[in-house]
């Protein structure tokens, strides 16, 4: 038996949380390479993203037995709408503030998907992740009070507003499972590109052939490829499990912009960057933990 075919669904959605989380992680490098405006750069990123997506569903076979109501409909829809929402803040909020501050506020991940998965799916919120959220909370809120001019506010709003997204998108494929993923991450790109376009004044400006290479790889690693590997991963895995491989983004994310561009975050960021994380990483292993030894001893 070929090695591959030796891999569990499991394993499977291990590897693609973890690969994805990477991918996801090397966002900052690109914003503080690409000397463009927010609306541009993420109108190209889209349609970059929208093309290698729609190319993947033609390669796969999807698009000859493709129907809009069967693959998206209207859950389709709202999380597409939801994911592009969710893609536009988190390079806004890359361009106006420190990549350390974006990671911070997007570690609070998990519980923002517990909470709406409270709402949406009716979900049991223990005392132990109210807990974990409150001190993953409180070093948030160190980080913001740091801020030192009008575009720290404004990127760790965005950075909010893009976490919020990025865990409703999460709960929906989770919620909506007969839903495609690889189309409804196409339609995303293609609604969040369409909006930059028409909030462009004055067209869409035509980058250089350096921008353009970087856009390309900007579009694949940090959209399309990472998006698709972590919706689809994570159906495979528990989602304390895929929570917690996805703090492996949090840290690598400063990490590069440290090592290729010398950013270095504020010690306000630092200290309430490692509030939450610890706090975040610890709850997260706890549930891991918790149910593993269920798995055990059932």
């Amino acid at each position: 038996m070929p090695p591959w075919k030796a891999i569990t669904p499991r394993a499977s959605g291990l590897i693609m949380v973890f690969s994805s989380a990477i991918l996801w992680s090397t966002a900052g490098i690109f914003v503080r390479q690409l000397d463009m405006n927010t609306w541009a750069m993420v109108a190209w990123r889209s349609l970059f993203a929208f093309l290698s997506l729609g190319l993947l569903l033609a390669v796969c076979g999807n698009l000859r037995h493709f129907s809009f109501r069967r693959d998206l409909g209207l859950p389709g829809l709202i999380t597409a709408a939801v994911m592009a929402s969710s893609m536009f803040c988190y390079v806004a909020a890359l361009k106006l503030t420190s990549v350390a501050g974006v990671m911070t506020v997007y570690a609070t991940i998990p519980f923002f998907a517990m909470g709406l998965g409270w709402l949406m799916l009716r979900e049991k919120i223990t005392k132990r992740a109210l807990l974990a959220a409150m001190v993953s909370l409180s070093g948030v809120i160190l980080m913001a009070t740091s801020a030192v001019g009008p575009g720290d506010i404004q990127g760790n709003l965005l950075a909010l507003t893009m976490t919020a997204g990025f865990a409703a998108s999460i709960v929906m494929s989770g919620k909506w499972t007969e839903m495609n993923l690889p189309a409804v991450t196409a339609l995303a790109c293609a609604l969040c590109g369409a909006f930059c376009f028409i909030m462009m004044p004055r067209g869409l400006p035509l980058p250089g052939l350096r921008d353009m290479g970087w856009l390309l790889v900007f579009a694949l690693a940090t959209q399309s490829l990472s998006y698709l590997l972590f919706m689809v991963g994570s159906r495979y895995v528990a989602s304390a499990e895929a929570s917690l491989i996805a703090q492996v983004d949090i840290v690598l994310g400063p990490f590069w912009v440290w090592l290729f561009v010398s950013e270095l975050p504020t010690r306000y960021t630092l200290l309430g960057g490692s509030i939450t994380f610890i706090a975040v990483t610890l709850y997260l292993a706890s549930e891991y933990y918790l149910k593993r030894k269920i798995q055990k001893s059932g």
